[in-house]
């Protein structure tokens, strides 16, 4: 076992691995899951929490039941047996980060739901309306 405390190396961590695992028990929205996947990691993962919301099943990762030491070392042992997959895995969920969980997609979503329960309607910088809320339907 290794406990490696706090870094500030940890991008350069994730880049030296073929493959990120993440057995929880139980999890919220786990920025690991990201920051894995933001490196060109394919994801093992339980599905615990919001893991199934990140980690697109067979596409970028796989999703085995909490507590299921044998469906989490079949899913490490596929990938390592498919580097084939273990790539093109790895390469969605880069791919996946960029389109929808970039610091500009979360501040497009806040903006569009903050204008939808006020009501109003943003409009890009040529004019034209980029989101309306229910009132001005």
């Amino acid at each position: 076992t290794w406990l490696a405390g706090e870094r500030s190396d940890v991008p350069d961590v994730l880049r030296s691995l073929d493959l990120f695992v993440l057995p929880s028990l139980g999890e919220g929205v786990s920025n690991t899951i990201l920051e894995a996947m933001a490196t060109g990691l394919p994801v093992v993962a339980t599905r615990v929490g919001a893991n199934a919301d990140l980690v697109a099943d067979g596409t970028t990762g796989t999703l085995v039941p909490s507590a299921n030491v044998e469906a989490l070392a079949a899913a490490i042992v596929a990938y390592v047996d498919d580097t084939g997959r273990l790539q093109s895995h790895g390469r969605a969920g880069r791919s996946r980060v960029e389109q929808q969980f970039s610091l500009d997609r979360m501040v497009d979503r806040y903006h569009r739901l903050y204008l939808g329960a006020l009501g109003g309607a943003a409009r890009t910088p040529d004019g034209a309306v980029a989101a309306q809320g229910p009132a001005t339907r």
